[in-house]
């Protein structure tokens, strides 16, 4: 049945004639669902009870949900929960069935407008998801309460939920994305925060045109027209909802169809239009009866009620009243249906909790005969372990006291052996502090020899040039002194700087001395200069100071840091000579530490050096100790 050529020419018998789009169709939708649907029955048939009628259950109820057929989506939502009872299975693989079921009941009560059910059915379907970390019925779940709270005008209790489910599952599952943006739109229109609206209906309509998802790019321009109509655009309203009726008439959405209608209806209604209202509200009332989707029902003919009093048509108005009455008598007939098999649900399983009990009554009194017999054989038993338990304990005991002292014997050779490690290392440190003390002596030796030689030298040039005149003579005895002074000072500098030093690559004497530290096995070295043969020829006196820098450095490491790892890079870059010393011992607060000798030892010789220093350490993560030098000159001469 149609009904076509609704032109604004024939409006002008409705209260208002405003402009309106040219042509509005209003048809009823043939109930042909059971035809592309009977491939799905026909697979119930012949499914085997449990896991592969759930699979069937599932889909039927999808397809229904799309069709908006109310009944059939709680007829397969009851049916999947009573075979759910009496499916021999774990609870953990139950429960995961009962969020789906409870998802399918839920979205069926919602149709129905007994939306406290639905948000109650959606709960346990919420519960059991998170109980078997089910994220896609979580989604589903939180989706669908969601809606509910919308249509209860609890919007920011729905948002807060939305927002969390899109932030914790959106990227998992797009397509239950779309659907939620879409309720998120809902909210914000309910709250006139049109433009945050537009924005979630707008990319709710991306999302279903990348991943080709005809159904929501229907909803999604559907919603777009209602948030036209709350701007008060009432052309591109009517258009929308005319152009996303048509289509889902086409494409066998009939849910979407039913909105479409009541919408443009309510349109009508609000244009004033009220004859029109009530063509297009007729037919989807119709359809709404064909589907048994009360629901829409209900809504088709509260319009309708108010259309024909705004008409004075009192007569009709009661009789739509009347069947108004009816279809929330129905309502309520339902919810009162719902009560009461959830009743017989429940009384099934007590009867069913009852016979597992009787069962399991019968088995503990076998298991008491069982268990008396058992008993006897205990006592026997009983009375040979009351023997046999002193002898074990008494083993157990001496076998206890062999291992404690076994241990106790591995502990001290440990023991001993940490003693004699460190009396080397103190051997070690003594020989390399003797060595210290020894270059220390020999360094004063030397400045008492610059003091009384050269200085008295100096000193005496320094009277005759005083009283020096252009006597030739004494020109000869002054140059004779100044190289005399000359050659001492060369000789002297040349007792100042170790044999080891003038005779020996710097690098190989890292190396020896590194062997010499790493003898005792406790603590592994690595040496890195680069480029070696430059390092080389840095001036001696650089070379000797650089040197007793680097075995302060391992003195402090061997005594103190408690490392099994030392790594020595020696770079020269640039004119400037950088050593990284680091070591994997425990380190130390550099704000909280006082340092010793040592590091004031090392600071001293590189200020005379010019060089600067930088300690990096912080406790249980090693240190690194940086030391920079500016190297004027190199000279490769041999």
């Amino acid at each position: 049945m149609a009904f076509s050529g609704v032109s604004a020419q024939e409006a002008t018998n409705d209260s208002v004639t405003t402009t309106q789009p040219q042509r509005i169709t209003f048809s009823t939708i043939p109930n042909n669902r059971e035809e592309p649907l009977q491939s799905y029955y026909d697979a119930l048939k012949n499914a085997d009870f449990g896991s592969q009628r759930f699979s069937i259950f599932e889909q039927l109820a999808d397809q229904h949900i799309t069709r908006g057929n109310t009944d059939s989506i709680l007829h397969y939502g009851n049916l999947y929960i009573k075979e759910l009872g009496n499916w021999q299975q774990p609870d953990s693989s139950k429960t995961y069935h009962y969020a789906k079921a409870h998802y399918f009941l839920g979205i069926g009560n919602h149709f129905n407008g007994l939306l406290d059910k639905s948000i109650e059915w959606h709960i346990k379907g919420l519960q059991d998801a998170e109980s078997t970390n089910s994220t896609e019925f979580q989604y589903r779940n939180k989706i669908g309460l969601s809606h509910n709270y919308i249509l209860k005008s609890e919007t920011d209790k729905a948002l807060m939920m939305l927002t969390k489910a899109v932030l914790n599952y959106g990227t998992e599952f797009p397509k239950l994305t779309i659907q939620a943006h879409l309720l998120m739109g809902n909210a914000h229109l309910f709250k006139k925060e049109y433009d945050l609206a537009r924005t979630d209906y707008e990319e709710a309509l991306r999302m279903a045109m990348d991943f080709k998802v005809a159904e929501k790019e229907l909803s999604a321009k559907l919603n777009l027209a209602k948030l036209a109509e709350a701007q008060q655009d009432y052309e591109k309203a009517f258009q929308g909802y005319e152009f996303v009726r048509n289509q889902a008439l086409a494409q066998d959405f009939t849910a979407i169809y039913f909105e479409g209608s009541l919408l443009l209806a309510k349109l009508y209604y609000k244009e004033e239009m009220y004859k029109t209202a009530n063509i297009a509200l007729s037919f989807a009332y119709i359809n709404a009866i064909d589907r048994e989707n009360l629901q829409f029902q209900k809504e088709a003919l509260i319009i309708q009620a108010r259309s024909f009093a705004k008409l004075e048509d009192y007569q009709n108005a009661y009789a739509v009243m009347t069947q108004l009455s009816s279809v929330n008598h129905q309502i309520n007939t339902k919810q009162q249906r719902e009560i009461i098999k959830e009743l017989e649900i429940q009384y099934e399983t007590l009867e069913k909790e009852k016979a597992i009990s009787s069962l399991e009554e019968d088995q503990l009194i076998k298991a008491a005969e069982l268990k008396r017999q058992k008993t006897v054989q205990k006592a026997f038993l009983i009375g040979f372990l009351v023997i046999l338990i002193p002898i074990i304990a008494l083993l157990y005991v001496y076998y206890q006291k062999i291992q404690t002292q076994s241990e106790l014997n591995k502990k001290q050779e440990i023991i001993s052996q940490q003693k004699v490690t460190t009396l080397k290392q103190e051997q070690e440190l003594n020989l390399i502090k003797a060595s210290i003390d020894g270059q220390d002596e020999e360094r004063k030796r030397i400045a008492q020899e610059l003091h009384d030689s050269i200085g008295g030298n100096l000193a005496g040039i320094k009277l005759q040039v005083a009283s020096m005149t252009n006597e030739s003579d004494r020109w000869k005895d002054i140059n004779g002194q100044l190289d005399e002074t000359y050659q001492l000072v060369r000789d002297i500098s040349h007792t100042l700087i170790p044999k080891k030093f003038r005779q020996n690559a710097f690098s190989d004497l890292i190396r020896e001395y590194i062997v010499s530290i790493s003898r005792s096995g406790k603590l592994k070295i690595g040496f890195h200069p680069h480029p070696e043969v430059d390092i080389n020829a840095i001036d001696d006196t650089v070379q000797m100071e650089l040197f007793k820098m680097i075995q302060e450095l391992m003195t402090n490491t061997l005594k103190h840091a408690e490392a099994s790892k030392v790594d020595l890079h020696l770079s020269l870059l640039n004119h400037e000579l950088s050593l990284l010393f680091e070591d994997n011992g425990k380190g130390f607060d550099i704000t909280a530490t006082n340092h010793g000798i040592g590091f004031e030892n090392i600071r001293s010789r590189i200020t005379q050096l010019n060089g600067t220093l930088h300690i990096d350490s912080t406790p249980n993560r090693g240190t690194v100790i940086a030391i920079e030098i500016p190297i004027k000159k190199i000279s490769h001469e041999i």
